[in-house]
């Protein structure tokens, strides 16, 4: 009885360990950007083999700025975006942006709508790989669009990052 009790006590212990490693751990979203970008004039392919139909909307311009990179949206770029076969609305968009010092920054967004109008959005950037921004090709980006009007969105873009 004596050696079961501080078995059982040491079992306890590393039971307890290994629930502590195996418990999730929460990302930490740090604020990448807040970006105002201004759209162009939208056309349709019209029906397509894997939806409904894709709109394609210019992205011509506008501006970020953020704690660690400000610049412009360059008037190089589009969205891409699918209405599938179930009648969701899909954005699939590619652009350039230029950081305040010149530096450009390729990034590609796709996501899908929330019930509020709002646009869940995964980011992902490309820049080069010797540069100041390199870290950004790296940068798991989640964000969330809203539209003004058919002429711009608003962009806030967050890197997710392991907790500690």
């Amino acid at each position: 009885m004596h050696l079961i009790t501080p078995l059982l006590a040491v079992v306890a212990g590393f039971a307890a360990s290994v629930a502590a490693q195996d418990a999730p751990i929460q990302p930490q979203l740090t604020l990448l950007y807040s970006m105002d970008a201004h759209l162009g004039e939208r056309f349709s392919l019209g029906p397509i083999p894997t939806g409904e139909e894709r709109i394609v909307i210019p992205i011509v311009g506008g501006s970020f700025t953020g704690p660690k990179l400000n610049g412009t949206v360059l008037n190089l770029g589009a969205d891409w975006r699918l209405t599938d076969a179930q009648g969701i609305v899909r954005p699939d968009a590619r652009y350039n942006i230029r950081t305040n010092d010149g530096t450009n920054i390729y990034v590609q967004t796709e996501g899908f709508p929330l019930p509020d109008g709002r646009t869940m959005l995964r980011g992902k950037f490309e820049t080069g790989s010797n540069g100041t921004y390199a870290w950004m090709n790296d940068v798991v980006g989640v964000g969330v669009l809203k539209r003004n009007g058919t002429s711009a969105v608003r962009i806030e873009m967050w890197h997710a990052t392991p907790g500690a």
